[in-house]
């Protein structure tokens, strides 16, 4: 378990606190990208040996010898770089390989990135450096830089994986992936929502295999993520669309634009490279008084309608629970850090930050994370409130940015956090206030 900062610090000043917390202050222009808290021992290569076998044996030639990941070897070797990759014996990474039945349920379509890549009466010329640096981005997303037990995933949200943002969004960072962890039987390590381990810790010189039953795809930008589950968000993005808003939460970069030209899908151009979004579901707005529903979704209500889901956004910014990156290093975020040890010594945090959303009102985000208290376990809870509300999904990661997932729309009457009880009088009570703040400059929200 390690606490990194992994930028240059400017001068910090770290203050004594009660009950062996550690508080740490900072205010403007201090740091620009903080690794907050990273669970899991890093192994190192000569622990890492083929369980069972005398014979020790790299992650690369460890997939070529299971029959249940031919597939996914046929795929890796359409580029050289990411076998060198998964043949270099002095790495320690971890390595998600979904098995050829994973394979199997995205392969078929017209238009399915495997298909295109597996069957060969589909290739041609064109598409080979395409498919080369699909490839590569797809092995290195699914390849974090340490060698992550399974049992230990229960310690972060989100782990940086090998691939770097090249494309121009995600500020230049190691793309994430978001892990989920049960605390109680049937035990199950779930990956950015949909992918699920299914056998795990398998050994490799160079570190630790595990399956998957089903293949991590590239993340798509904010607006496309919000897309696949229309159940929930069906009413925020036809509430963005309405506003012409949606371009905040779109990204393509050039490579991305190639491919879509290719499939007459260049629907949207380079959007925000990096934004945090709280998203409301469905039920979120369904909360709200119904004539403040017509109001909003009238053209009477554009305005307000557009600055309201402007307040439930953080520009230029990656806000993650246990990561946080920002673009510009000299804006003025301002919070408090404490650094928290149990009486067993299990290290956890808390932090409060007042971001500026995107009318430049504050919006305050307050973090939480400790172990949990069942008997016996080692995972740790996360909680993550944004204006005082609780968010019911968190640390969803896209191509340009963080979702976090609200059954609240946040009211930004106050300027400060706020209870659920007291959100939803706010929203009861619109007609006395809201007009008047939608009516505000940003300087005076």
């Amino acid at each position: 378990m390690r606490f990194a900062v992994l930028a240059a610090l400017l001068p910090v000043t770290a203050l004594a606190a009660p009950c062996g917390d550690a508080v740490v202050r900072w205010g403007s222009a201090i740091v620009k990208s903080i690794e907050w808290f990273e669970g899991g021992t890093p192994l190192k290569p000569d622990q890492l040996i083929v369980g069972g076998s005398d014979e020790q044996k790299t992650i690369w030639k460890v997939l070529n010898d299971r029959d249940e990941f031919s597939e996914l070897v046929k795929i890796i070797k359409k580029d050289e770089d990411s076998v060198r990759f998964l043949d270099n014996k002095e790495l320690g990474i971890t390595f998600f390989a979904p098995n050829n039945e994973a394979l199997d349920k995205v392969r078929h379509g017209r238009d399915s990135v495997y298909s295109a890549i597996l069957d060969k009466d589909r290739h041609d010329d064109d598409k080979d450096k395409w498919i080369r640096h699909y490839v590569h981005d797809s092995v290195q997303y699914a390849s974090l830089p340490q060698a992550i037990e399974y049992n230990q995933f229960g310690h972060n949200s989100t782990y940086a994986t090998e691939l770097h943002a090249k494309d121009g969004s995600f500020d230049g960072q190691r793309r994430r992936i978001k892990v989920e962890s049960t605390t109680l039987p049937p035990w199950k390590v779930t990956l950015n929502n949909y992918a699920v381990i299914t056998e795990s810790d398998i050994r490799a010189t160079n570190g630790l295999i595990h399956k998957l039953d089903f293949p991590l795809f590239l993340p798509a930008d904010i607006t496309d993520t919000l897309f696949i589950v229309p159940t929930e968000f069906s009413t925020t993005l036809a509430a963005l669309e309405k506003i012409a808003l949606q371009d905040r939460y779109q990204f393509n970069s050039d490579f991305g634009k190639e491919w879509n030209k290719k499939h007459q899908n260049d629907r949207h151009g380079k959007g925000y490279a990096a934004t945090t979004f709280f998203a409301p579901t469905n039920a979120a707005w369904a909360q709200l008084p119904q004539d403040l529903q017509m109001y909003l979704f009238s053209p009477f209500g554009e305005a307000t309608l557009r600055k309201l889901l402007a307040f439930h956004t953080i520009p230029n910014r990656l806000v993650f629970s246990e990561w946080y990156d920002r673009v510009h290093k000299d804006d003025d975020d301002e919070s408090d850090f404490v650094i928290k040890y149990d009486e067993n010594d299990k290290l956890g945090f808390e932090w409060d930050y007042h971001f500026r959303s995107l009318t430049g009102q504050r919006l305050p985000v307050h973090v939480k994370k400790y172990q949990s208290k069942l008997p016996g376990s080692n995972q740790y809870n996360v909680e993550v409130q944004a204006h005082g509300l609780y968010a019911k999904k968190l640390d969803t990661v896209a191509q340009n940015g963080a979702i976090h997932i609200l059954d609240d729309v946040l009211s930004p009457r106050s300027t400060e956090g706020i209870d659920k009880t007291q959100n939803q009088k706010d929203w009861n009570e619109w007609k006395d206030w809201l007009f008047e703040w939608s009516k505000k400059t940003t300087d005076e929200s």
